[in-house]
């Protein structure tokens, strides 16, 4: 059973859970409770968790911050919420990600390596790994393969379109990871590819669009994340 399910289960059984207290609530005298902040608290304290789980900076803070907002005045805190607190959220997750990174990367990138600078900028990425970076800029990656082994997108701040239509799986499978904040990323993916997909997401949108052959014999597995962007995958 995979963690998207479970957390679907536990959010299903909260939901029930609520469902059940409106009823029997006209029926016992039961305290007060503000079922839609139970519901949001419990969304924040998933959200908590799972940053810790994926040492996400982003998915840690602001959780915390959202729920000092919901409690302010019972924890006496109201001078510093809601912007200065969000703020607050903000660049402790921007500057503990640049200082300690991100945990979750499942390939080691040891050949190409590209940097990409402010402004917009088109190029061949050639290699059987790859590593793209954008900052602050809009960037165009064309990755030209013979046999490609994996890749690394990393986009703060800016977007990043990354075409895979010259990469060429020969050993049937390869990977993709993604870290993008604060920015959108575009995949595009030749359409005979079939991907498994496990891009988390932290206030943050992940697209689909087209489809892929089930019975493909050439997977990419696509791992990593977005905090506050989009990552929209192209089958082409």
């Amino acid at each position: 059973m995979n963690k998207n399910h479970n957390s679907k289960i536990l959010w299903g059984i909260l939901f029930i859970l609520a469902a059940v207290y409106i009823i029997i609530s006209r029926y016992i005298d039961f305290p007060q409770i503000d079922i839609f902040k139970l519901l949001i608290t419990a969304f924040f304290i998933l959200m908590f968790l799972e940053g810790l789980r994926q040492i996400d900076f982003f998915g840690i803070l602001f959780p915390v911050a959202c729920i000092c907002i919901l409690y302010d005045k019972f924890l006496g805190i109201t001078a510093i919420t809601p912007f200065p607190v969000l703020c607050a959220a903000l660049f402790g997750s921007i500057g503990l990600t640049m200082v300690f990174g991100k945990k979750n990367r499942p390939y080691i990138w040891n050949n190409t390596k590209s940097r990409i600078i402010p402004g917009t900028t088109n190029e061949q990425c050639n290699g059987e790994n790859i590593w793209c970076k954008n900052c602050f800029g809009s960037a165009i990656k064309y990755v030209n393969s013979d046999n490609f082994h994996g890749a690394e997108l990393n986009n703060n701040f800016g977007s990043m379109a990354v075409y895979f239509d010259n990469a060429v799986i020969r050993e049937n499978s390869a990977y993709l990871n993604i870290e993008n904040n604060f920015g959108e990323i575009k995949i595009f993916i030749p359409k005979e590819w079939k991907i498994q997909n496990n891009l988390q997401h932290t206030f943050g949108t992940i697209n689909e669009i087209g489809r892929f052959p089930e019975n493909s014999n050439v997977t990419l597995y696509i791992s990593g994340q977005t905090s506050f962007g989009e990552i929209s995958i192209y089958f082409i």
